[in-house]
């Protein structure tokens, strides 16, 4: 199956194609409030890049929150164009868990989005490979989500740790901290979780696919 997958919950955009959840191209961007302006001329690239046209996309994955309240909004209304015009099935995905995904660590993995106004989104995963969830987004301050996690070997990842990493590491003396450049959901760990869904018979209601937010919607990017 060919998967266009969009990723625009933080200030990284990313695009990218996958052939059944293999990486076919990526297009990875700094854009701080540049998303509307970058997501249609980086989709055409992405296309033009891998000779893919329009009509063989199969499928399409997007990250679904928590981020950003407009730059959220904007991937997912793309999604939902693109499903709609073609007839195609879209899966939306939890942008934590395409976090987790991307951390390349074994056992205990806490993924941590920096939410702002001095709070964090976290969640907590078994990797072995993939991924399972073994707890709910979890929103408040560091302090707060890293004391309702268990005690034990645990590696922590996301653009929360920008800011928090000494915080962290002040109350969890023996935490792992993944490398910067896996702190950032990627279209690729979105397109490659759509598949799953996707293989596994499952895809989202259009007209119910709603972005994931850490509280009230306010424009973070």
């Amino acid at each position: 199956m060919r998967i266009l997958a969009i990723e625009t919950a933080t200030s990284l955009g990313s695009v990218a194609l996958l052939q059944d959840g293999d990486p076919v191209a990526v297009i990875t961007e700094f854009v701080p409030r540049r998303h509307l302006e970058w997501l249609a001329p980086a989709l055409r690239q992405l296309l033009e890049t891998t000779g893919w046209t329009v009509a063989q996309v199969e499928a399409v994955a997007v990250s679904t929150g928590p981020g950003s309240f407009t730059s959220l909004r904007i991937g997912i209304a793309t999604a939902i164009t693109w499903a709609r015009a073609k007839g195609i099935p879209a899966a939306g995905v939890p942008t934590l868990d395409a976090v987790a995904l991307g951390t390349h660590a074994a056992g205990l993995v806490c993924a941590m989005l920096d939410v702002r106004r001095g709070e964090v989104a976290g969640a907590l995963y078994t990797r072995d490979g993939s991924i399972h969830r073994i707890m709910d987004d979890i929103v408040g301050p560091v302090a707060q989500v890293v004391e309702r996690l268990p005690a034990g070997p645990l590696t922590f990842s996301g653009d929360a740790l920008a800011r928090y990493a000494d915080a962290v590491t002040a109350m969890r003396p023996d935490a792992v901290l993944a490398p910067r450049a896996q702190w950032s959901p990627t279209a690729v760990s979105v397109g490659r979780l759509g598949w799953d869904r996707l293989a596994r018979g499952e895809q989202d209601d259009l007209y119910r696919l709603w972005p994931i937010y850490a509280r009230a919607p306010v424009d973070q990017a």
